[in-house]
């Protein structure tokens, strides 16, 4: 079964998240993503290589990268959420990728990946458990 990786990246600074414009079937807005591809490679190593290849970022500058869940039909796609302090200018991949964005839920691009709706749903679900834990931390700290 083909299997491929994507990650949504959260920056700390605004709360928005980047999603890519991709130029090639389909075009839409998307997290960004690409294909476990390489021989015994990992999801995790996909998603930092994918992270040089299509942006042009350092995989290091993104903190706490953390796999949200796995999403299945006819291949596997394994979901990520990692962190960046400040938003930040992507250096393309020129031949799948024609633009750029930072937005949060009330402001999506269109037309955005159909699978959308699965893919933020187990990200929306981490982030709460997240918020629940620190705020829950904030109680024993006090």
């Amino acid at each position: 079964m083909k299997e491929s990786v994507g990650i949504l990246i959260f920056s700390k600074d605004t709360n928005n998240f980047l999603l890519l414009h991709r130029i090639n079937n389909p075009i839409v807005w998307s997290v960004l993503s690409g294909k476990m591809d390489k021989p015994n490679e990992k999801p995790l190593d996909t998603i930092k290589r994918e992270i040089k290849e299509e942006i042009g970022l350092n995989p290091e500058l993104i903190k706490d990268i953390k796999k949200v869940g796995i999403l299945k039909d006819s291949k596997i796609f394994h979901l990520f959420i990692g962190y960046i302090d400040n938003e930040f200018t992507p250096k393309l991949q020129v031949d799948e990728l024609d633009g750029y964005g930072w937005y949060n839920e009330t402001n999506l691009p269109k037309p955005i990946h159909k699978r959308w709706p699965e893919t933020f749903h187990l990200i929306k679900k981490h982030l709460q458990l997240v918020k629940e834990t620190n705020n829950i931390i904030k109680k024993f700290i006090k």
